[in-house]
């Protein structure tokens, strides 16, 4: 797993710096994070890289394409660059200000869900330099949920509740939880003691689940959505993505889930170049993984799944999608049956329970 990281200069002295960065960031992190990182140089320094001339206009390009952008130089010309391109913490990248000497760095935007408070510690620690991180939850030693939710590669909502409940966190220093799936003993948010587990939903101010009320009723609670489900799919050759994105808003919409609870989509390995699914996959941000025809079948048989003549004639298994669904999950459950449409076969199974092992790979650095 790959993560785009823009390094930008000014000066001649920034450019050392910023290639010290880039040594250090080229080196895997410890879950196997592979930071892709480009220099980027005004062109009147002598060593140029990919060249500029006006900072502004490098914004506009580079602003959406990179996950973390390092500026090396003052922060007031970052404040002014960045102002116009801020949108929301869950869309913005993080930015990170380093001196000309690596002397300090600060996290500027997308502290949490950006990572840049974690690429800050990182790169103090390589560097030798002072992390200088503001935010509130981090100053008193507390994770806070849109921390959590980069670390365990969830998703986080509403983001207008946040502020609330950050605040919450840091004058009780404990935040009350409900979870609708079992949380697996070594998983961290369940050994956090600041997170304390109830059995009223209505009470928590933080609720963990797949299926996330309407955001308009929730009041001042906030959802933390785990990728817990395992989309299957079969589909005919050369299926449009088109149709694979409406059958997969169809099939989420009849379990009244977010597609940011999908932890992946799976079919049969005849599939497994199938330009529909892969794409889809890639814009979901999910991996696609397919299984063989014996695994496939297995399955069929052990759990007695829906048969098609169709699919066992051409393809020689009783059925895709419900099979291939079970087979993305550790023992999970089947909670979406076959689903038919536009040449498209979907199901979606869920996990038996939220193991920090078992997770997708995330951005925890």
């Amino acid at each position: 797993m790959s993560v785009k990281i823009a390094v930008l200069a000014l000066t001649a002295q920034g450019v050392k710096t910023a290639e010290r960065i880039a040594d250090v960031l080229a080196r895997p992190t410890a879950n196997n994070l592979i930071p892709a990182v480009e220099i980027f140089s005004h062109n009147h320094c002598a060593r140029e890289y990919n060249s500029f001339s006006r900072l502004q206009d490098l914004m506009t390009k580079i602003w959406s394409k990179y996950a973390v952008i390092i500026f090396v130089m003052a922060t007031g010309i970052v404040v002014r660059q960045v102002g116009p391109f801020l949108k929301s913490k869950d869309v913005d990248p993080a930015v990170l200000v380093i001196d000309e000497n690596a002397r300090f760095i600060i996290p500027l935007v997308s502290g949490h869900l950006g990572g840049a408070n974690d690429w800050a510690r990182r790169l103090a620690h390589v560097l030798d330099a002072t992390a200088v991180i503001t935010t509130a939850t981090d100053g008193q030693g507390l994770v806070a949920p849109d921390e959590y939710a980069r670390r365990l590669g969830w998703s986080i909502t509403p983001l207008k509740n946040l502020p609330r409940l950050n605040r919450l966190l840091l004058e009780r220093k404990y935040l009350q939880v409900w979870t609708e799936h079992m949380l697996a003993p070594d998983h961290p948010l369940a050994a956090d003691e600041n997170y304390v587990f109830i059995q009223e939903r209505e009470q928590a101010e933080l609720i963990v689940t797949a299926f996330p009320t309407d955001e308009a009723s929730v009041g001042e609670k906030v959802f933390l959505i785990p990728r817990l489900l395992s989309l299957g799919i079969g589909c005919r050759q050369e299926i449009s993505v088109q149709a694979v994105r409406e059958g997969i808003a169809r099939a989420l919409t009849e379990i009244k889930a977010p597609a940011s609870a999908l932890k992946g989509i799976y079919s049969i390995d005849l599939k497994a170049r199938e330009g529909g699914l892969i794409q889809a996959a890639q814009e979901l941000g999910i991996p696609f993984i397919t299984f063989s025809k014996t695994k496939i079948q297995a399955i069929n048989e052990q759990y007695q799944l829906s048969k098609s003549d169709f699919v066992k004639k051409n393809i020689g298994v009783d059925g895709v999608c419900e099979p291939a669904s079970l087979l993305g999950t550790q023992g999970g459950t089947l909670i979406l049956p076959k689903l038919k449409q536009n040449g498209v076969s979907l199901a979606i199974s869920q996990e038996k329970s939220l193991s920090w092992a078992s997770d997708p790979e995330t951005l925890l650095i």
